[in-house]
């Protein structure tokens, strides 16, 4: 589906748990494509509701109470959007930074927590903060006042109506609410909140804050969960499945790395090879997406311009804790680069992705086995298996037999026989010999047996197979079958 005719791709993604009350307020999505906001409804009819800060990522959340709206925060405005009555994107009247005279705040992070709204100061350490659903109403009533006196009328207080998306981030007398780190004066260049509780970056501190319930009380820090080793790196990196929020962390503790907040345990989940990837690449524009399919949670990372070499996408599985790097083919080239698919959501009972390179929505199906490039083109899905380093006691060994144990049979085509590819690394998988082509079953022969024979003389060695037949994969176990050598090759 193209929502946008665009070169640039998707900027960012959000499903609304309330859609318009002309649509009996079945909810919504919203994806961002060349700084334009598109609202996407159940008929899959997209429309567009306003534009953005070019280039921005940004960040959503949903006010809930009795007018929900859909805020966005672009690092220079904060936006939001009647969710059941629609229209079009309206901005939020931001207060000025509190330590620097006639100059707004610029909001790159939103949250809501306990229906109180609070964002980020692009470059400072203070966060500012709303009463409890500020925008239940269009008008709100505020206490006058002049010289700094609260005026009365008689004993009665003189209150005004104001336009209560001009008055957020103020309570009654006009006083800007705000707060900032209570462990040290790190910036804060990042909020995500987890049901009570409100995860606070920083690029050196993690906090914990929440927020009392009455209308009065402001953020504290909860005991305990103050983290000055780990700090957010990549500010665009984070994102949480089934409650466990994932990110880029910098390097004051153990080099630039990935971890995971599980209430408030951090774990490490990246790899020593990921971590050397991320070490030498620029991490001011990884994306960080999750999504979850077939009882697998994932959360994945793009990374432009990996290395100085290309873009890749790397996806860790939550229940597996293994990782797999994902890729798109140029079909031109035949060359792989990063997975053409970020900001997914679920939406519609389908997990629908935005494109990184233009302005198509596309979704994830089990039962098609093809890259949709665009609406007309496709290509082969390859998928990809290797082993690690494979070595007999540090003895020379001849490669007797690889054995696979696979889904055979199972493809729908009668008239074609599908393929596995077989290659063999001697340098510890930077480069391959020659291809080694097995069959594995046409349509019926369910156990038929996928055996690679007599493949050489070897100290040590990488097996990769290739798979890019019009149907599923599914490797449930592999043998190899080895002869020891006495001699040296």
């Amino acid at each position: 589906m193209q929502i946008a005719d665009s070169s640039e791709g998707c900027q960012g993604s959000f499903v609304a748990s309330v859609g318009l009350d002309s649509n009996r307020n079945v909810p919504d999505a919203f994806f961002v494509v060349n700084s334009k906001v598109f609202r996407i409804d159940y008929r899959w009819e997209s429309h567009e509701v306003g534009s953005i800060a070019t280039g921005s990522h940004p960040t959503f959340a949903e006010t809930g109470g009795e007018r929900p709206l859909l805020l966005i925060a672009d690092g220079f405005n904060l936006w939001y959007y009647d969710l059941k009555n629609g229209g079009s994107l309206r901005s939020i009247g931001l207060p000025n930074k509190i330590n620097q005279e006639s100059v707004a705040i610029k909001p790159a992070s939103v949250q809501v927590v306990a229906g109180s709204i609070i964002v980020n100061d692009v470059g400072s350490g203070y966060a500012y903060y709303s009463i409890p659903y500020p925008l239940s109403k269009t008008t709100r009533k505020v206490l006058r006042i002049v010289d700094g006196q609260v005026q009365y009328d008689g004993l009665n207080p003189i209150y005004d109506n104001v336009d209560s998306d001009q008055w957020v981030f103020r309570d009654d007398y006009g006083v800007v609410q705000y707060k900032n780190g209570e462990s040290n004066s790190d910036s804060i260049n990042g909020l995500y909140a987890i049901g009570p509780n409100l995860i606070v970056f920083g690029p050196k501190s993690v906090e914990f804050w929440q927020r009392g319930s009455a209308e009065y009380e402001t953020w504290t820090r909860t005991s305990y969960t103050f983290n000055r080793e780990i700090g957010l790196d990549a500010t665009n990196s984070i994102s949480s499945v089934n409650n466990v929020v994932c990110f880029v962390s910098n390097g004051m503790n153990s080099g630039r790395a990935i971890f995971a907040i599980d209430g408030t345990e951090f774990s490490k989940i990246s790899d020593t090879w990921l971590d050397d990837i991320l070490d030498k690449s620029d991490t001011d524009n990884i994306i960080g997406f999750s999504y979850s399919r077939s009882n697998h949670s994932f959360y994945g990372i793009y990374i432009p311009n990996a290395e100085g070499k290309r873009d890749r996408t790397f996806v860790y599985d939550i229940v597996t804790k293994e990782w797999s790097e994902r890729s798109s083919r140029n079909p031109k080239t035949g060359k792989d680069h990063a997975w053409n698919l970020v900001y997914p959501v679920w939406f519609n009972n389908k997990t629908v992705f935005g494109h990184l390179k233009d302005g198509e929505l596309v979704y994830l199906d089990d039962t098609h086995f093809r890259e949709e490039l665009n609406e007309t083109t496709s290509v082969p899905l390859i998928r990809i298996r290797q082993t690690p380093v494979i070595l007999n006691n540090y003895q020379n060994f001849t490669l007797d037999e690889v054995g696979v144990e696979m889904n055979c049979g199972t493809i729908d085509d009668y008239e074609v026989s599908p393929k596995v590819q077989l290659e063999v690394s001697e340098d510890g998988g930077y480069t391959y010999g020659n291809t080694v082509l097995e069959e594995c079953g046409k349509t019926g022969q369910y156990f038929y047996r996928v055996r690679f024979l007599n493949l050489g003389m070897q100290r040590l060695c990488v097996i990769k197979l290739t798979f890019s037949e019009d149907m599923d994969l599914t490797l449930t176990n592999s043998s190899i079958r080895v002869t020891p050598l006495t001699f040296s090759i």
